[in-house]
């Protein structure tokens, strides 16, 4: 992937360094060149065009949104050429924009260092430049907001963030088009970084009703411009990586449901669950598509044979890398078996792989990839005959699907189904003589309207993180870039180039030892939505344990809360918006059991106007 060239860069780049922009923890680090002999800095924002990485053309799709952080939702890079559109005309309109995905509301940040013009920041002489242009589709009210708050050295706001919006229906004319927005002003002595978030809200839950197209920041002295790179790997190398992807099943569904899935908690008992990842399309293929190449490829409710990706996969790049791959599917029965054998439940595409055109047209490499999960018990046998890459996948009974979509049978019958396949992985040399990794996860939701669903990281003993939970977005293409990093194989596409890895099973070991509550930004405008991440410990989860908004002084118990909402996982990320909240200071509890036993807090934020 190129380095994205800023529309509105028009002073002369000269030298080259590179250090890391400080952020959020998890976030894309950036390189950057050396601005000489300049007036004023280029456009800061990384990718505010949305022209980095693959645009899509199927509403229902999410990309990769390459250098920005998720921290709410499913947001995706859509093409200009999906509909028509009254477009951005200064700059033209590239090829792509930014919308809020098909999930309904999300969020994106990324935090800009601003250290190199330190000198003349504090002179308070320094002042911003803050553009772009806002749209959404129709009649809907869903829109961008975007955010650019000034930081000092340790993190605290400072002065009058800059702010876009107004891009509503009404504003539009109920049109599908985009309207220019700009604001400028004074950048605070002592800023040190520049969070800028892009929001979308209101959108009701319906999807890509919320757009923004080329966000520009500028300073008037130069500052280093920040440039795309792909966010930083802490996985480890591994030997051997077991994936294993269930079918139709919610997040409340299995996870915390240890009536009905007791093998599966023992899962994230002793492994790290991921409790803000989702699927990136519905209906099923696609996210298979997703961890195994990179991308959706199709559209719709299309199954094999029908489906034929002439693309490499990930079992071209670990045969490129001189190591070993197997899809073991149940059912199958002789390998590279296309049709119904003694399984009736049993489909093709229970593993993604007979759909790349390279394999489904070369019988031999067929026969030798995709086999029965009988055979799994023989590979297990020693070290050397466990493939380095292995992914194991139940019929459309055992995976969930054919059983119930998540329903209390459908989730037995699957942790039943694991425990039987994966208890044996456990206990072959390949598990306990060298370093193993196994990621379990689910295509798609039954019903939620997130597509939100479960995934555990679970490894080797003390190699990564027992009891642990991870706040942090993730999706199909962190897997697979989990996957691609943990086997030393190159990225196959910019969607999992520039997703983000799945590092905190590998830097968060131990579980926490209290719970928690934090914003993932103290400083929201009216009309924002306010983002908290919680986190309980081990008997302090309660399907009614709530988080709730008071007024700054106040305490659960001694007056009611403002507004609160149920958070019944043991971690997770909740929103709420700030339509009804006057401009102030506020602050957020974490409280257990329906009660005002409190958990964590307060966590203090101010509503801007």
């Amino acid at each position: 992937m190129s380095v994205v060239t800023n529309k509105l860069l028009n002073q002369k780049l000269a030298g080259a360094w590179k250090y890391a922009v400080g952020g959020l923890a998890g976030m894309a680090l950036f390189a950057v060149a050396g601005v000489a002999c300049a007036a004023s800095s280029g456009n800061l924002i990384v990718n505010g065009d949305g022209e980095s990485g693959l645009c899509t053309t199927d509403w229902k799709t999410v990309t990769t949104v390459p250098g920005w952080q998720v921290l709410l939702g499913n947001p995706t890079q859509v093409c200009h050429s999906i509909a028509s559109f009254t477009k951005p005309s200064s700059p033209a309109a590239g090829k792509a924009f930014i919308a809020d995905g098909p999930y309904g509301d999300s969020a994106l940040m990324q935090t800009i260092s601003v250290t190199s013009a330190s000198s003349a920041i504090d002179t308070g002489t320094v002042t911003f430049s803050l553009s772009g242009w806002l749209g959404g589709y129709g009649i809907y009210s869903g829109q961008a907001v975007v955010t650019a708050t000034f930081l000092d050295a340790a993190g605290n706001v400072l002065g009058t963030p800059g702010r876009l919006s107004g891009g509503t229906a009404s504003a539009r004319g109920n049109a599908n088009a985009f309207i220019a927005k700009a604001d400028s002003g004074a950048v605070p002595a002592g800023t040190r970084s520049i969070a800028v978030q892009l929001q979308f809200i209101n959108t009701s839950g319906s999807y890509n009703v919320g757009y923004a197209d080329n966000l520009s920041l500028t300073l008037s002295t130069p500052v280093a411009t920040p440039s795309l790179a792909a966010p930083a790997s802490s996985v480890p190398q591994f030997d051997h990586v077991f994936f294993v992807m269930m079918e139709n099943t919610d997040y409340s569904q299995v996870i915390g449901n240890t009536g009905n899935a007791p093998f599966i908690n023992s899962l994230v008992n002793g492994g790290t669950l991921l409790t803000n990842y989702s699927g990136v399309y519905h209906p099923s293929d696609e996210n298979y598509l997703a961890v195994a190449g990179g991308d959706v490829f199709v559209s719709g409710a299309i199954y094999f044979p029908n489906i034929k990706v002439n693309a490499k996969h990930i079992g071209d790049e670990i045969e490129a890398a001189g190591k070993s791959w197997k899809a073991y599917e149940q059912g199958m029965g002789t390998p590279c078996n296309t049709n119904k054998n003694f399984d009736s439940y049993y489909a093709p595409d229970d593993a993604p792989f007979i759909n790349f055109t390279n394999i489904s047209g070369n019988p031999t490499r067929c026969a030798a990839h995709l086999v029965d999960t009988t055979q799994l018990g023989t590979d297990l046998q020693s070290a050397a005959t466990t493939p380095n890459f292995s992914w194991i996948a139940a019929d459309d009974y055992y995976d969930g699907e054919a059983s119930g979509n998540g329903s209390a049978t459908s989730v037995q019958v699957q942790d039943g189904w694991l425990k039987q396949t994966l208890q044996p992985v456990f206990a072959s040399p390949a598990w306990n003589n060298q370093r193993s990794l196994l990621i379990l996860t689910w295509d798609e939701s039954s019903a939620s309207a997130t597509n939100h669903v479960g995934a555990i990281v679970y490894a080797s003993p003390g190699l990564a993180g027992s009891g642990t939970v991870s706040n942090v977005s993730y999706n199909h293409y962190s897997a697979g870039r989990t996957i691609e990093a943990a086997l030393g194989l190159a990225p196959l596409t910019a969607n999992d180039t520039y997703a983000q890895p799945i590092n905190d099973p590998f830097t968060q070991r131990t579980p926490p030892t209290s719970p928690s509550l934090t914003a993932a930004m103290p400083n929201v405008l009216q009309g924002e939505n306010i983002v908290f991440n919680y986190m309980s410990t081990a008997g302090m989860t309660s399907a009614s344990n709530w988080v709730g908004i008071y007024k700054q002084g106040s305490t659960p118990g001694s007056v009611s809360s403002l507004q609160w909402q149920y958070v019944p996982n043991a971690g997770g990320v909740v929103s709420f918006s700030t339509a009804n909240l006057s401009p102030g200071t506020y602050t957020a509890w974490y409280c257990y059991n329906d009660g005002y036993t409190t958990l964590a807090g307060p966590v203090t934020f101010v509503v801007s106007n």
